[in-house]
């Protein structure tokens, strides 16, 4: 039987002089691989610090380009104070007193709107029939225009350190050029079930879905380390309701298993799977039993305001420490889910497996290479130039802890079939690929996100692969500044042609490079203006002292597929969040 009791708060107490949140979040996931727990790139700053004390000249590009820098994560979300947490073991059947309530990690929480203009209050007259909902995937208040959430699991709420946050900045025909109208959600808002508490990580997980079938989207959110009841870090997940006048009230979905430890809700996707036209949730856990005690558990829509759901089926996890993306894979009606995470018993080496969706729910198919995120491009109901939705996995980590990987990372293009992922069309790319921009460099972590849109308005899927472990070319002196890469789409598939680099320093780019600022630790492709184009949202919860910071890039015609005269920059303050250490961004949906 495994000891459980080091997944308790009492023993983090003692190990830690805090009770860490759940143990088996992303942050977790990145530390048995390998990484160091201190802050992203501060050895290394260290260590330039004391070469300049010492007066020794810079080094030239090729001295930094060898020098380690194990901070990237390949699922990293949360900030440096949430680093120095242990690992959850597999679980064991615990002793009775052990069993405990497991929700799932998306915590329900009701939107509050903040900065409504009168104009938007209005009542419309009562002879006036209100505008039918746009349908829109992402639209939460049915006006036509996408909207943006952004977690920030680590914010502090009502003095309570890491119970997190979610902001949702409502689209416009401009983008996201004011945040004025926005709703920020946490576990302290009216109507949302459950009270902010430390260590809550509300906002680890999010995922988007028209949930209960009224035209509005509806957002899904996580806190994984949620106490329910006795249950340390059994995990809870809720639904906020889109309407009208944007999100408003929140329903907690059941947890089918109470265990303490499970993290219920550690991975999150939500999609038609049964292609009934009822989104479902899938959602990861531990479970109390096997070798590989993680769970995925598919809660079939439609979901009410009650809490009434369909039935649930649970499916043993592939990998340990599961991810989840949902997209449609071979052209039909039901979503598909891809799943990357580590292999069970085999020294924490990564891999991805696909899993068809079905009338009758998920049913497991082929394992591809290694890859810790992923993407799948169907959002505008194409990908790379066949008719099908093309899966892209991307696998930051160094070969010395992913024996498959590339130095600087690297990103797969697995495209899709009929009946899934091909066995033989496959591309595999990293910076040293001809036509990618910039090097292979140690630690750059090449494909820690990867976003599927359609940047320039070809109809052709684009691709934008998150580099934030990046130096800087002008300054060698700031590791980790980050970059992002757009690779464009061609008729034939991905290509190389007419790829562009980005980074605070390029033209339109609000900001500057700085030291450990990770741009690019985490991207959202989605029409927010609705003029066609996909626009790029960028975020990096490292930045300045993990405050958070996010950037908006809407997508434009031409050489640069982004416009340069209307890309935007916010820090949490402006969107309303708590500042210090709160993660702003660690996860973006929409």
């Amino acid at each position: 039987m495994t000891d459980r009791s080091a997944c308790t708060p009492a023993r983090r107490r003692e190990a830690y002089g805090s009770a860490a949140p759940c143990a088996t979040s992303r942050v977790a996931y990145s530390e048995e691989r390998g990484r160091r727990r201190l802050g992203p790139g501060d050895v290394l700053k260290r260590r330039a610090d004391a070469d300049r004390a010492r007066g020794a000249p810079r080094p030239l590009r090729t001295d930094v380009t060898h020098v380690p820098r194990p901070w990237v994560q390949p699922l990293f979300t949360l900030p440096v104070l949430l680093r120095s947490r242990p690992i959850c073991p597999p679980q064991e059947r615990p002793p009775p007193h052990d069993l405990a309530h497991h929700p799932v990690r998306l915590t329900a929480a009701t939107a509050v709107t903040a900065a409504l203009t009168a104009g938007l209050l209005a009542v419309p007259a009562a002879a006036t029939a209100a505008p039918a909902p746009s349908r829109l995937s992402g639209d939460f208040d049915g006006d036509g225009y996408r909207d943006v959430a952004v977690a920030a699991p680590a914010a502090t709420v009502g003095g309570k350190k890491g119970a997190g946050q979610v902001v949702v900045t409502y689209g416009t025909g401009q983008g996201l050029a004011s945040t004025a109208r926005r709703a920020v959600i946490s576990q302290n808002s009216p109507k949302v079930p459950g009270a902010a508490e430390k260590n809550d990580e509300f906002g680890e997980q999010i995922a988007v879905a028209d949930l209960n079938g009224d035209g509005y989207s509806d957002l899904a959110v996580s806190a994984p380390a949620e106490k329910v009841g006795r249950k340390d870090d059994a995990g809870a997940l809720v639904i906020v309701w889109g309407s009208r006048k944007g999100l408003s009230g929140a329903t907690t979905v059941k947890n089918p298993q109470l265990l303490s430890g499970s993290c219920f809700g550690i991975g999150l996707a939500a999609a038609d799977f049964t292609g009934d036209g009822k989104p479902d949730l899938a959602v990861a856990a531990q479970s109390d039993t096997g070798r590989n005690a993680y769970r995925i558990r598919l809660v079939r829509g439609p979901f009410t305001k009650q809490g009434r759901t369909d039935k649930v089926t649970t499916h043993r996890a592939p990998l340990e420490r599961p991810d989840l993306t949902a997209g449609h894979v071979n052209g039909d009606k039901k979503a598909d889910l891809i799943v990357t995470g580590l292999q069970t018993g085999k020294d924490a080496l990564g891999a991805a497996v696909f899993y068809k969706g079905t009338a009758s729910g998920l049913a497991k198919g082929a394992k591809m290479r290694a890859g810790t995120t992923a993407a799948v491009g169907d959002r505008y109901g194409y990908g790379y130039g066949y008719g099908y939705g093309d899966i892209v996995l991307g696998n930051p980590d160094e070969p010395d802890a992913e024996p498959s990987g590339s130095k600087g990372g690297e990103i797969s293009v697995i495209y899709g079939t009929k009946s899934g992922p091909s066995k033989t069309r496959r591309k595999t790319l990293t910076q040293s690929s001809a036509g990618v921009p910039g090097a292979s460099e140690t630690g750059d972590g090449f494909g820690s996100a990867v976003a599927i849109g359609d940047f320039d308005g070809d109809r052709r899927a684009d691709l934008a692969v998150g580099v934030p472990g990046k130096t800087y070319d002008k300054d060698p002196y700031l590791y980790g500044a980050g970059a992002v890469v757009y690779l464009r789409g061609s008729a034939s598939g991905l290509t190389t042609a007419g790829a562009t680099a980005v980074h605070q320093d390029s033209a339109g780019v609000p900001g500057t490079p700085r030291d450990s600022n990770a741009f690019g630790e985490a991207l959202l492709a989605s029409d927010v203006n609705g003029d066609g184009r996909a626009d790029l949202t960028i975020a990096s919860p490292q930045a300045n002292a993990d405050e958070g910071a996010i950037w908006h890039l809407p997508g434009a015609r031409g050489s640069l597929p982004y416009s340069t005269t209307a890309s935007t920059g916010f820090g949490p303050g402006q969107l309303g969040l708590s500042k210090k250490h709160s993660a702003s961004g660690a996860m973006l949906a929409g």
